[in-house]
């Protein structure tokens, strides 16, 4: 935890807030943390500040927050085939943690069917994991999730409907495209990653008529966290590039 995350609804009139979870354990057993001692804060869906600790013992610590500026706006997507369930949690995190606004899971053809029912689909455990990204981060915008079970009704019914952000890409490593040869000005975009094997070219071309150009990161195939920590970051890099005056 690098980065203290409190709700709203946990601050008192003053900005005071009593932890009683393993926001307290960590403060008094991994952070060693000492009343008055300063640590990074921030409000869940709101500001980023500081917070002091005012309190702590062996079942409790109360901290007083500080909020001193806005964070970082985010307006990323994520359109995510669901990874096996361990994979999933893992990947919420890193989203998380991203900064994306918006992550849309779904079944495609390689998609196990099985994993659409297990616990890692559950809204709290997946909660848990975006929140702890949001922590490792230092960012308080809680990504919405959105589930479809179906490929086809996904992409033709609802994407229309979701006002996804444009550029849109999608992850193909035949692709011809490559993202070392894109140029992006500054602002947000949609991402579509596929599962461990890949999109099938019905997939791909269902995409590409929703707006989603099929770009790789290089000839070798990657796993799907790896490929979302890679794309993320050269689609990043890119529009810090094309913001800047030439």
């Amino acid at each position: 935890m690098n980065f203290l995350l409190v709700a709203p609804e946990e601050l008192t009139t003053g900005g005071r807030c009593v932890l009683r979870d393993r926001r307290a354990r960590h403060l008094r057993d991994v952070l060693r943390a000492e009343v008055g001692q300063q640590l990074r804060a921030g409000v869940l869906g709101g500001d980023l500040g500081t917070a002091r600790v005012v309190r702590i013992d062996d079942d409790e610590a109360e901290v007083e927050v500080h909020l001193t500026h806005p964070p970082d706006p985010v307006a990323d997507v994520l359109l995510l085939a669901m990874p096996r369930p361990k994979v999933l949690l893992r990947m919420l995190q890193h989203a998380a943690a991203l900064g994306f606004a918006r992550i849309v899971l779904f079944r495609c053809w390689r998609v196990d069917k099985t994993w659409l029912h297990s616990r890692a689909c559950s809204p709290e455990l997946q909660r848990e994991q975006l929140v702890l990204g949001l922590e490792q981060a230092g960012r308080t915008h809680l990504p919405e999730v959105l589930r479809f079970d179906r490929f086809r009704p996904m992409v033709e019914d609802h994407l229309p409907a979701l006002a996804l952000p444009r550029p849109r890409f999608v992850a193909h490593p035949a692709a011809t495209a490559r993202t070392a040869d894109l140029a992006l000005s500054s602002g947000p975009c949609a991402l579509a990653i596929g599962p461990d094997g890949g999109f099938l070219p019905y997939e791909i071309r269902k995409l590409a008529d929703q707006g989603f150009l099929p770009v790789s990161c290089g000839p070798h195939p990657l796993r799907t966290e790896t490929a979302l920590a890679v794309l993320h970051g050269q689609l990043a890099l890119l529009r810090q590039r094309g913001s800047l005056p030439m």
